[in-house]
């Protein structure tokens, strides 16, 4: 079997090994969307690695860049997102010497570490590559209830009004903050935040703004229920514009039928169930930074929105 980076030619045997190996699911596989997620991505072109037996591509294994900022240093990170194996070829170790050879090689640009969400199903198979469980995310619950019936008579119009410059100035407010309180998260920025939501394929984004805030919210549809999902909001903090907030996302709710917000800023509602609910967190160190290493194993110092975790 042979390890190698990919060529251009390769992405559409890369895309047909991804519909082969995992099916056309709610996270579809086309070229523009790989193109979106590796090569658009605002934090640099993935690294990418393909395995190849006697000429047939069999396996795939793609690590999406990202950044995590603690106090003044800004870690390179990786999500240990599209993988995939030819069906013919599972259970041969491929998805694990994949695996273990991309490690090797982010691995030799310094410190850094690997993270992701993964099921029960695949969750063992990091482990046994040294992947430790940090937690599972925390999420708000906030069932839409009588208390939240003044909302629906809101007719106000919201849009995303917001210049780009003035963008750039409320997220360096909200990276400060973060950065004061000394936990991890992601440094937030205009073009971040247009590539993650305003442009995303894969997902149709509600996003609402103003000079004070920025939310970016989707309507997620279950079986019997529908939820809105608030996925980022970065604002002044004053409670007056908190309250702005809430009384716009309480009206997208009524708007779209649904019966649950969720959002994991535990601030922004009052009447809410908060926990961890959401999916298990794991890491992946490539750092001897030991001090480093036993913050980032406590979901406490991890201050996140839903966008910066879930799957996509």
């Amino acid at each position: 079997m042979i390890i190698r980076a990919p060529h251009l030619e390769d992405q559409a045997a890369i895309i047909e090994l991804l519909q082969l190996s995992l099916g056309e699911s709610k996270l579809k596989k086309t070229q523009t969307i790989w193109e979106f997620k590796h090569i658009k991505n605002p934090f640099g072109v993935s690294p990418v690695f393909l395995a190849e037996e006697n000429t047939i591509l069999v396996g795939i294994r793609a690590f999406m860049q990202w950044s995590w900022q603690l106090g003044d240093i800004v870690w390179t990170s990786y999500r240990a997102v599209d993988t995939g194996t030819h069906p013919d070829y599972q259970g041969k170790g491929i998805f694990k010497n994949l695996t273990l050879y991309a490690l090797d090689y982010v691995s030799q640009f310094g410190d850094c570490f690997v993270f992701n969400t993964p099921n029960d199903k695949s969750r063992p198979g990091y482990l046994k590559m040294g992947w430790q469980e940090v937690s599972k995310i925390k999420v708000a619950f906030v069932p839409i209830s009588i208390f939240s019936l003044s909302y629906l008579f809101n007719k106000k119009k919201y849009e995303n009004s917001i210049s780009e410059f003035q963008l750039e100035q409320l997220c360096s407010i909200h990276n400060s903050n973060l950065k004061s309180k000394n936990v991890l998260f992601t440094p937030k920025s205009a073009a971040y935040l247009k590539w993650r939501y305003q442009e995303n394929p894969l997902q149709d984004y509600i996003v609402v703004s103003t000079s004070d805030y920025y939310v970016a919210m989707y309507v997620k549809k279950h079986r019997f229920f529908n939820e809105l999902r608030v996925v980022e909001t970065i604002s002044v903090f004053d409670a007056k514009i908190r309250s702005h907030i809430r009384s716009m996302v309480y009206q997208y709710a009524f708007q779209n039928c649904c019966f649950l917000i969720t959002t994991s800023d535990k601030e922004l509602f009052i009447f809410r169930i908060y926990g961890s609910y959401g999916p298990k967190l794991t890491f992946k160190s490539l750092t001897p930074s030991d001090a480093f290493i036993a913050k980032a194993l406590d979901i406490k110092n991890w201050s996140y929105s839903l966008g910066d975790l879930e799957l996509f």
